[in-house]
């Protein structure tokens, strides 16, 4: 996992503002014994203050029936589903992945003892045009689950088609954060599912 790449950094710097060098060089001429304790601990208390919410488990799934309205079986609301490419849940799937990194948040594929991320995806459409002009934006529609012993904990809804300034005005500040273009479907994507994790995982950092 990525987490443990820094860890041995982050190791040392916690004994030095802990102890300090000093007194570490004390110890480990004192007893090499006390040396690895304290490596030990150090550890540990690393690794929890940095990732205290733990591995989690990663669930993407596709609706299943384009123009149908269905009901989402996790939460309980409803959707109308659309297209949905099918690669699309592979590529949705790495973007959840790079956005749970980004935020120091461990990870593994399948339900993990019912702590989990489902994300459901039911529609998945790829603009048509470039970046300066489309015939037609792109659009994405998900829901992300969070599940904590397969009862679901918090849920965060996403279903939109890329609007330029000019027909909504009041997304003027997304619409400058987002690079003032129009967006890919994967770009669309990946800006709504790093809002989502904002949302699902506020109260478990």
């Amino acid at each position: 996992m990525r987490r443990y790449s820094i860890l041995s950094f982050s190791l040392l710097f916690f004994l030095d503002r802990m102890l300090g060098m000093k007194t570490i060089k004390k110890i480990y001429r004192k007893s090499s014994l006390m040396w690895v304790a304290a490596v030990l601990i150090a550890t540990f208390i690393v690794a929890t203050l940095g990732y205290a919410i733990g591995d989690l488990g990663i669930v993407v799934e596709k609706m299943e029936g384009p123009g149908e309205v269905q009901q989402c079986k996790y939460c309980g609301r409803f959707m109308k589903v659309g297209k949905i490419p099918k690669d699309s849940d592979i590529i949705i799937g790495n973007i959840l992945r790079e956005g749970l990194s980004d935020q120091d948040v461990g990870y593994k594929s399948g339900k993990n003892n019912g702590n989990y991320i489902n994300l459901l995806i039911f529609r998945y459409e790829e603009r048509v045009g470039g970046n300066l002009g489309v015939d037609r934006p792109a659009g994405v529609g998900f829901h992300m689950h969070l599940m904590e012993n397969n009862v679901l904990k918090r849920v965060f809804t996403f279903d939109e088609d890329q609007q330029s300034l000019t027909e909504n005005l009041f997304n003027m500040g997304k619409f400058f954060r987002r690079g003032a273009k129009w967006l890919t479907v994967e770009e669309l994507s990946r800006d709504a599912i790093n809002q989502g994790l904002e949302v699902i995982l506020e109260e478990h950092k």
